[in-house]
This record gives C-alpha cells, sequence and structure tokens, in this order.
C-alpha cells in the first residue's frame, strides 16, 4: 500500500529534524561533473575536482539550505506545538471510514477555525490518518475495500482544500522548477503522489503526474518535456527490480540532459536501508526533504 511519505513522532504530531537523510543521497555528481576516467584527466585536475566536492558538500550545500532552514523556523515559531493530537488523528480515521465527505470536511474547516493551517492540517492530521489506515488493513482490522475508500476520501477532500492550500501567501514561494510526479506502475494506491505535489505546488514549482502509468507513457513523456526533477513514489520491495531498470531507461530518453531523479514511498519508510541502495540522485522520507533537496539541485544550476 502507497502511504504518505511524511514523518510524525509518536504522538502523532510534527517531528523537527534536520534533513539529512537526503543529503547523505544527494549525489554531488548532480552539481558538478565527476572526472571521467575515459577523459584522461591529470592526477592534479583530479585533486582539484576532489577538493572542489569537497567545498561544495562542506560550504556551499549548507549555505543554499539556510534560506529554507529560516522559512521552516518561522513556521515552527508560528505553531511550537502542534494543536492536533493523536487522539483527533484516530477520531479523523474514523470519519474517513464511517462518515461523508462533507463531515470530513467540516471537520477540518473547524479545526481550521480552531487556528490550523493547512499546512498543519496536511501534515499532522491527512497524513497520519492515513497511515493509520494503512495499519488498519495490515492488521486485518478493516477490509482492503473500506481503506481504499477512505483512502479516496482523504483525496477528494484535498482536492477541495487544494486552491487555498497552494496559494498559500504565508508560504514564500520557491525559485520554481519543473517537476513530474508518479507511483511505480501497478502501484494500489497514489495518495502520497498527489499530496508530494500539492507541496511542491504550493512552493511554486510546476507539477505534472501520470495517474497509473505504464512504463511506456513514463518513459515517453521524459522524452518529450524536459523536467527538472523527476520523482517516483515505490511500495514494494517486489518492485525494486523495475525501479532500478525504471532509473536507467529515463536517464537515457531524458529530453533535459541535467535532469535528477527522486525517489521516495513506503518502502523507503519500512526499510531505510534501502536508502544507501537506490540509484536516484535523490531519496527522501517526507515532503519538506523532498522540496529542499529539489530546490538544492535547481539553485545550483543557476
Amino acid at each position: 500500500m502507497d502511504r504518505i511519505n511524511l514523518q510524525t513522532d509518536n504522538n502523532g504530531t510534527r517531528e523537527t529534524r534536520e534533513p539529512r537523510g537526503w543529503l547523505k543521497k544527494l549525489r554531488l555528481s548532480t552539481l558538478i561533473p565527476s572526472p571521467d576516467s575515459k577523459d584522461k584527466v591529470s592526477a592534479t585536475s583530479r585533486e582539484l575536482a576532489h577538493l572542489l566536492n569537497k567545498t561544495i558538500e562542506a560550504q556551499i550545500i549548507p549555505q543554499l539550505l539556510v534560506h529554507h532552514s529560516n522559512t521552516l523556523k518561522k513556521e515552527s515559531a508560528a505553531y511550537p506545538h502542534s494543536t492536533i493530537l493523536a487522539d483527533e488523528v484516530k477520531y479523523f480515521a474514523e470519519l474517513l471510514i464511517h462518515s461523508s465527505n462533507d463531515i470530513c470536511l467540516g471537520y477540518i474547516q473547524s479545526l481550521r477555525q480552531e487556528g490550523c493551517s493547512l499546512n498543519e492540517i496536511y501534515l499532522d492530521l491527512i497524513a497520519p490518518a492515513a497511515r493509520r489506515l494503512g495499519c488498519y488493513w495490515e492488521l486485518d482490522e478493516q477490509s482492503f475495500t473500506t481503506v481504499t475508500l477512505a483512502l479516496g476520501r482523504i483525496q477528494r477532500i484535498m482536492q477541495e482544500l487544494s486552491s487555498d492550500f497552494r496559494n498559500d501567501e504565508s508560504c514564500q514561494k520557491s525559485v520554481g522548477g519543473k517537476v513530474l510526479l508518479f507511483a511505480m506502475p501497478n502501484s494500489q494506491h497514489t495518495m502520497g503522489v498527489f499530496m508530494l505535489g500539492e507541496f511542491f505546488a504550493q512552493a511554486g514549482w510546476n507539477v505534472s503526474t501520470v495517474p497509473n502509468p505504464s512504463k511506456e507513457e513514463i518513459l515517453s513523456t521524459c522524452s518529450k518535456e524536459s523536467f527538472d526533477i523527476v520523482g517516483i513514489s515505490i511500495s514494494y520491495e517486489l518492485q525494486w527490480d523495475a525501479m532500478q531498470d525504471l532509473i536507467t531507461e529515463l536517464r537515457k530518453v531524458s529530453a533535459n540532459s541535467q535532469m535528477s531523479i527522486m525517489a521516495g514511498g513506503a518502502l523507503f519508510n519500512a526499510k531505510p536501508e534501502f536508502i544507501e541502495k537506490c540509484p536516484a540522485d535523490i531519496c527522501t522520507l517526507s515532503a519538506t526533504d523532498a522540496i529542499i533537496a529539489a530546490e538544492t539541485i535547481l539553485r545550483s544550476r543557476a
């Protein structure tokens, strides 16, 4: 099941943490070409390239993150403690199963009237509620059909909120870029991709998604349109080999020679050891990390 890639702490509230996971995976080759053995680069040139890579890693990347860190600090200052409690997440998950769209949306609107921002609602209510629904199915507490319908209800609710979320004036727009997001072919649920797309759009990116894509559709789209970032959501270990093959082919056909590939999804949340094995340029466990990593790459090309 494709769960949302947004992490919370044990109380169901947002966890403040540094985006170290993706930084380990962010390849410096996306920022500066590595010397190729075929180019007969001299030892001195290799030493200079190594030194430059170290300088980028130690100084430039942290500087690129300063702006985003300040933005996150401002948001944390505005909402020092989440007002959405674990019991409310549980209650909302039950509403998604047993109530109508209007009742669920009304509950969200009541939270907004009490002062909760949409970002807080997305991160601290909707995302953990979706994960709870997934657990219901895994523990056989709810049927697959029931959970699927509830997740579909979440997506319809987010579509209702989309305009307000994307146009939130309190969120500073980024340098912008063009991103393609999709779940691996044959994934059961794509709600996580939809939510990630909302965060990219809110940050000022031009977002494209491919619903229920085939491998051929993905390759065709990337060969015809120039994307700065292509984001892949992977849910199951059984999709691992197919994802590696897809990444290789995407790099061959991409209309943008500088295109970077991002991977995330339930598999990495369940088995973080796959992050180091992933052939993508970036691996992320949260929407915040994904935005920061993508913008870091985009700014480096300016």
